[in-house]
């Protein structure tokens, strides 16, 4: 199994990258402190080194070059300047991506740019000799120098696009496993996702739901999803896309925030999400007449309670 190290001072998000890569199929190490995680680099040698440049208060930075020459290392950061950027690639990473990101292009790039897996040779049969000992003969395993692989990082843009868009072949017709399918609605649907090799952009496209509300659904953070039916029909909208049954979600969203899709705050139509709510106004000549009937009302009552006999000396006169 592939080991990547995530070095990043935000806890949550690290803690929310090794669950998204852990299901991608790697195995993760994860650091907040620069010193421990030059120590598990040279431990552990990962196959590759996700680094937040400006952990430790900007110290990432000092700490990339060290790191590029153990291992590639791509640079995941709020830092997306372009001068960031050439200074990253200057100091030896291997790629920058920057947050907020795309999980789908992340697991490309990374795939993309890890080392490719050094070839274990298999020892040979064992044989018998002249005096009828058997004699067996390994080859120890080695890391490819440097030299030799680095005709092999790199990924041309072309030979990129074609792994998110390679054909789905047999994939389609294959069965749920046991841990598919118990596995949450949002998992499933990243799962899927990424099974066909597709981007929150692409997908975006086809279902025409905005990208961050595809990611909220991923991650099933409800509250960022728009109010009332309009969230309900995104959910419903992007499982069909996949084949996947969202009524236990929707189920679940209904008793959250107790949506009443007979008189909807929100609408939806096909191609476009509009959020606006549908609110009935009276005409602006009326509520102007109304607010002068109001004012003379009230100063009638005033004059009336300071001075009871005007309105009938006015009378009078």
């Amino acid at each position: 199994m592939r080991t990547i190290l995530i070095i990043d001072d935000d806890v949550a998000f690290m803690a929310k990258l090794k669950e998204q890569l852990q299901e991608a199929g790697y195995r993760v190490l994860t650091s907040n402190i620069l010193q421990s995680a030059e120590h598990t680099c040279v431990r552990e040698q990962p196959d590759l080194v996700l680094l937040e440049v400006r952990t430790e208060q900007g110290a990432g930075w000092d700490a990339l070059p060290r790191l590029a020459a153990l291992q590639p290392v791509i640079v995941l950061s709020k830092a997306g300047l372009e001068e960031d950027v050439m200074r990253a690639f200057a100091a030896g990473a291997t790629d920058y991506v920057a947050k907020p990101y795309r999980t789908g292009e992340l697991l490309a790039r990374i795939q993309a740019r890890m080392l490719p897996e050094a070839p274990v040779l298999t020892p040979p049969q064992p044989k018998a000799d002249t005096e009828g000992a058997t004699q067996t003969m390994s080859q120890p395993t080695r890391r490819r120098s440097a030299d030799e692989e680095s005709e092999s990082v790199f990924m041309s843009e072309a030979e990129e696009l074609a792994l998110l868009r390679s054909t789905e072949g047999t994939a389609d017709i294959r069965q749920l496993t046991e841990s598919e399918e118990q596995a949450s609605f949002g998992q499933r649907l990243r799962a899927e996702r990424q099974r066909r090799h597709l981007t929150l952009v692409q997908v975006e496209n086809e279902i025409k739901v905005r990208m961050y509300y595809l990611q909220a659904i991923e991650d099933e953070q409800w509250s960022l999803l728009p109010r009332g039916p309009a969230a309900v029909r995104m959910m419903r909208a992007y499982a069909s896309f996949f084949g996947i049954d969202s009524s236990a979600a929707e189920a679940e969203y209904r008793k959250r925030y107790q949506v009443d899709e007979k008189s909807p705050s929100f609408s939806f139509t096909v191609g476009n999400v509009n959020t606006r709510a549908l609110r009935r106004t009276p005409p602006r000549w009326l509520i102007i007449v109304l607010a002068i009937v109001l004012a003379l009302a009230i100063a009638g009552g005033a004059i009336y309670l300071f001075d009871p006999m005007f309105f009938s000396r006015i009378v009078g006169g």
